[in-house]
């Protein structure tokens, strides 16, 4: 019971960061419409990269670890103890978290927020749980040596390719869409076979060759040409707004950083039912991506557009009958789009 009431305790602290962050996702993402809070993110994510290399340990000062970690009595005690591992454990994981913060706040769901922090969180407390339960087998549990080191570097590779999926906006679209998945495929080959740490070690090799593999399959598969149905999207311009035809509007707003936006593409508007119904309006995509750039601040001016993603529904007169903000189903859009005129 101990056990359990510190991994909950471990599962609140985190939980409420992610709710925290997801919360203040719009922020954010506004934020990152501009490219130098881009470059800066990018360069946080490959500086926590470099602790996973040992280039530098990531540490807080003694004293507040020692204070947040000190041993605590009874059932409330092991819950205490939960709700500031979080400190304690910033050396080991703390570069990882803060990775995480990036990709919940640029979600902006606080669903997903509090799902990913409390699966970290019970991922994290699982362990100590185990060794509460089975304390008296400790002394058959696998020294900590060569094989941390490896799964160290495989977290720093991961924090160096969230680095380069926030730079992919600043790259031009005909590359973009290579650059991650050819790192992946480098960095499949560099663990699979230039990583030697731990290589006596059966077991971590086997996870090493398993997730290289795994790692250089995705990144093919992202290579090949994909043609997969989808709304009739035309690029927006002032000139196309202007000569209405008797029919509604749908503008998508959305930016290349944006992940509800694409998966608004993947899952809403690929949906038959979606494609059929959007074929009675005049579709639109807005690249909001370059916000320095004058027409897009212009844009976003016009039609306020506070974040991304935000779809228009216009009627045939140009009035705005619908704004959606954030990620829907395509059950939901057909309803939406379904009472406008």
């Amino acid at each position: 019971m101990m056990g359990v009431l510190f991994v909950l305790g471990l599962a609140v602290t985190y939980s409420i960061i992610g709710v925290i962050t997801s919360l203040t996702g719009a922020v954010f993402g506004a934020l990152l419409q501009n490219p130098i809070v881009i470059v800066f993110v990018a360069l946080i994510l490959i500086t926590l990269s470099l602790s996973m290399f040992g280039v530098y340990e990531f540490k807080l000062p003694d004293k507040i670890v020692a204070k947040a970690g000190g041993a605590k009595g009874g059932y409330y005690g092991a819950f205490f103890m939960g709700l500031t591992m979080g400190i304690v454990a910033a050396p080991c994981i703390g570069p990882f978290v803060l990775g995480l913060v990036t990709y919940v706040a640029s979600k902006q769901d606080a669903l997903f927020g509090f799902v990913m922090f409390f699966v970290l969180a019970i991922g994290l407390g699982t362990p100590y749980l185990f060794l509460a339960i089975f304390s008296g087998k400790i002394k058959n549990l696998p020294r900590a040596g060569e094989w941390m080191q490896g799964v160290e570097h495989i977290f720093g590779l991961v924090l160096v390719g969230m680095a380069i999926y926030f730079l992919l906006p600043l790259f031009p679209s005909e590359v973009s869409g290579y650059i991650l998945p050819i790192y992946m495929i480098l960095a499949g080959i560099y663990i699979l076979f230039f990583e030697k740490k731990a290589s006596n070690v059966k077991a971590f090799k086997i996870f090493r060759t398993a997730f290289s593999i795994i790692l250089i399959a995705v990144a093919v598969y992202n290579l090949i040409p994909s043609k997969s149905a989808g709304v009739d999207w035309q690029p927006y311009s002032e000139a196309a707004l202007a000569n209405l035809n008797s029919r509604g509007v749908i503008i998508d707003f959305y930016a290349d950083w944006c992940i509800p936006c694409k998966e608004l593409d993947a899952f809403t508007f690929s949906d038959p039912e979606v494609i059929k119904l959007s074929g009675e309006f005049d579709t639109y995509k807005a690249d909001l991506t370059k916000s320095l750039a004058p027409e897009v601040a212009s844009l976003r001016e016009k039609f306020n557009i506070i974040g991304v993603p935000t779809v228009l529904i216009l009627n045939s007169k140009g009035e705005e009958k619908e704004r959606i903000t954030g990620f829907v189903t395509a059950e939901e859009f057909i309803q939406i789009i379904s009472s406008v005129n």
